[in-house]
């Protein structure tokens, strides 16, 4: 991103800029250079104090290692992964940047008194947020990473709880889970525990080891006659197997309760989750070793309780004889495959892993116990009988490459447990102080239910100093109540409003009170807060020298639009109508008799539904190819065809094209508000070209290219590129 793209027209875009460029490129690159600080100054081989300069101006310099680190804030990756263009271009654009810079101060922008209190404004709106990410989201991200180095092979039985305020229901649950234990303990398998009657009976005439223990009277089958087994019913027909998974994909105590287990191992006490109680098995523990991709062959059966297996398995083995006598994989995929999405593309199922595309277990198990280009046998799984072929295994993503979906998941799923806790936390430490009185005393004295924009709602709320919670030295009142509501017209007034109301100031107080020191934990937040302050006296700077100075000047527009009239141009377009109804059959109806020669014009003012459109016949008027479904279509008619009804917008639409508009120049009516700003981007661009060389002309802008050039060669040299953009 180019850092003049940085500057803009109005406040709210700066805002906006600053906030997705600065607050992204410095907090989430940044850290990245934190990480990589050692390993960038190695590669430099030289430290900012005794470095030779790359940038040099009457007034400043900017060693090499300065600007690897600006590189790393303003684009998210090393400075030599880019191509040697691609760096030369930055560097110049970072140049300017920094006489612009060095230009403001001399102005005394940097000392604005509104500069000064904007930057403020801005670092108490981001230290909280910043704290969260550093003491709450990125230790656990990388919690969560470490755990998915471990893939990890479990079954579980569920005890439902279908109501949690029902102590009936929550004991039978406890106690159903218990009695799973206590079988696991006598030496049931978990599958048959977890198994519905008819699964069981299925898995007696399977497991010889279990029929034998049986037979010895070692275990006691009818004990369980009124087992209904475990209340997944999705795992529970497959003996309650989840396959390999990782972590981050299940409820925090489900991991928290296998990730303890060793292989072998079964929690001995049930596991409470919002589910209700689970009794987890693991069966494995491997490293992780990324994905697997696969082809593969589907014979389909019904998923029907008590069918025939029979034909579906001697087809799926004639197809397997077939590939195994020389017929090639992807042929016997297009042709007979039932996953036709797949067997459009020769069977190609791509990358299944054990992080966000998994397989069933048995699908899993074969696809992973392959070698690369090695094919299976027939494997079975609740869509019916695969042949399943391995082209090649797919590396695990590093810490880089995770990390933005990792924040995604956890933010999604984990992140408001976590805040809660760090949270509830800090109260401690912090010593808050709540009143739950004061907030009786203001529910007994306001109408809950009206909201803060009633006229009077707060008049009987005389008390206004009377204490809400105090945390540090800060003190929160009735008054500050109701300020905050006045501040948020339409607020509700009902208690659970208010009392949300309080718990997010508490929160707020908290993480302000936290953010105090932010800069002493965590130096780089000075260094967001600089580049959003150089951010903000840039703005101001170029709204001076370029922004004033683009005013709006017809005569030049006009004169600009004659220059350049090859920019303003119609592009072809189709003038058209369109019947639009809601019901089928009366679409085909009147498709029939605009066939026989009756007049669309005629049965679109009588019959089309489209609001608005009776009265004009259903005329569209000229449209771009893109602009509706209705146009796209429309494109491939002659001019006076009609084709047949097709579905649109919860209606059928018949559609003729009127005549089509061929490419052609616009006036400047027409043109005028895109002259207008094509002018005003042209002349604010010739103003900057104008300002960077009298910047450069003025401090005597030097760069240090050979140098540049000297370090992306010894770091494609040594092979660091790969490892820096990671």
């Amino acid at each position: 991103m180019s850092i003049t793209h940085l500057m803009s027209k109005s406040r709210v875009s700066l805002v906006l800029a600053l906030s997705v460029f600065f607050l992204f490129a410095a907090s989430s690159a940044f850290a990245q250079s934190k990480d990589k600080s050692a390993k960038h100054a190695a590669a430099s081989s030289i430290s900012s104090d005794k470095a030779p300069w790359l940038i040099k101006w009457k007034g400043g310099v900017v060693a090499l290692p300065e600007f690897e680190a600006a590189f790393v804030r303003m684009n998210g990756k090393g400075a030599y992964s880019s191509t040697m263009d691609s760096l030369k271009e930055f560097l110049g654009v970072y140049a300017d940047y920094r006489l612009k810079l060095q230009e403001a101060k001399e102005e005394g922008l940097d000392q604005d008194p509104k500069i000064v209190k904007e930057i403020e404004g801005y670092r108490a709106m981001l230290a909280g947020p910043y704290i969260l990410d550093k003491e709450v989201t990125d230790p656990m991200m990388r919690k969560m990473y470490d755990r998915r180095q471990t893939e990890v092979h479990a079954s579980h039985f569920l005890a439902a709880v279908h109501n949690w305020n029902s102590p009936a229901d929550t004991l039978k649950a406890y106690g159903k889970a218990l009695r799973a234990i206590q079988m696991l303990d006598a030496g049931f398998p978990m599958s048959y525990i977890c198994m519905a009657p008819a699964s069981r009976a299925q898995l007696s005439d399977h497991d010889e080891t279990f029929v034998q223990k049986v037979k010895d009277h070692i275990l006691d089958t009818s004990r369980m006659e009124n087992w209904e087994g475990s209340d997944d019913r999705a795992t529970g027909k497959i003996g309650g197997d989840l396959g390999f998974f990782t972590g981050g994909m299940t409820v925090r105590p489900f991991e928290e309760a296998i990730f303890a287990l060793q292989p072998g191992e079964y929690t001995k006490v049930p596991v409470k989750t919002r589910y209700g109680y689970h009794v987890i098995q693991l069966f494995e523990k491997l490293p992780h070793t990324g994905g697997v991709h696969v082809k593969h062959i589907l014979v389909q059966m019904p998923k029907v309780s008590g069918i025939d297996t029979i034909p579906y398995y001697k087809r799926a083995d004639s197809l397997l004889t077939r590939i195994k006598n020389g017929e090639r994989f992807e042929d016997v995929a297009r042709e007979a495959s039932d996953d036709k999405y797949t067997a459009s593309r020769g069977g190609d199922f791509d990358t299944i892993n054990r992080e966000d595309r998994r397989a069933e277990p048995s699908f899993d198990r074969a696809a992973y116990s392959m070698k690369d280009g090695e094919m299976s046998g027939l494997v079975r799984t609740s869509f019916g009988y695969h042949i399943i072929k391995r082209l090649n295994g797919v590396r695990a993503k590093s810490w880089e490459e995770s990390k933005d979906q990792l924040k995604q998941f956890y933010k999604r799923f984990f992140f408001d447990e976590d805040k809660a806790k760090y949270l509830g936390d800090l109260k401690v430490k912090r010593g808050l102080k709540l009143d739950s009185s004061a907030i009786s005393y203001v529910m007994a004295h306001i109408d809950s239910s009206r909201t803060s924009s009633d006229t009077n709602w707060s008049k009987k709320l005389t008390e206004r100093s009377r204490q809400v919670f105090h945390l540090g030295d800060i003190n929160w009142t009735v008054g500050s109540l109701i300020d905050s509501l006045n501040g948020q017209p339409g607020s509700p007034l009902a208690r659970n409003a208010i009392y949300d109301l309080v718990s997010k100031n508490i929160e707020d107080a908290l993480l302000s009170i936290e953010a105090r020191d932010v800069a002493t934990k965590y130096p780089e937040f000075e260094k967001i807060m600089e580049d959003y302050k150089n951010g903000i006296i840039l703005f101001d700077l170029e709204n001076k020298r370029v922004w004033s100075k683009v005013v709006p000047d017809s005569l030049n527009e006009k004169k600009y639009f004659e220059e350049h009239r090859a920019k303003f141009t119609w592009p072809e377009r189709v003038d058209l109508s369109e019947i639009f109804v809601v019901s089928d059959s009366l679409s085909k109806q009147l498709y029939k008799r605009l066939e026989a020669g009756e007049n669309f014009d005629t049965l679109a003012k009588k019959y089309t539904e489209r609001p608005g459109f009776k009265a004009k016949a259903g005329h569209w008027g000229l449209l771009m190819k893109d602009e509706t479904e209705l146009a796209k279509r429309a494109f491939n008619f002659i001019v006076d065809e009609v084709k047949e009804p097709f579905s649109f917008q919860g209606g059928y639409s018949i559609v003729r094209l009127n005549h089509r508009d061929p490419i052609h120049g616009k006036t400047f009516e027409e043109a005028r508000q895109e002259v207008a700003s094509q002018y005003q981007d042209d002349r604010a661009g010739e103003l900057r070209s104008q300002w960077v060389d009298e910047l450069r002309t003025k401090y005597g802008r030097e760069i240090n290219e050979p140098l540049i050039e000297s370090e992306w060669a010894r770091h494609h040299a040594v092979g660091d590129m790969g490892s820096e953009a990671k």
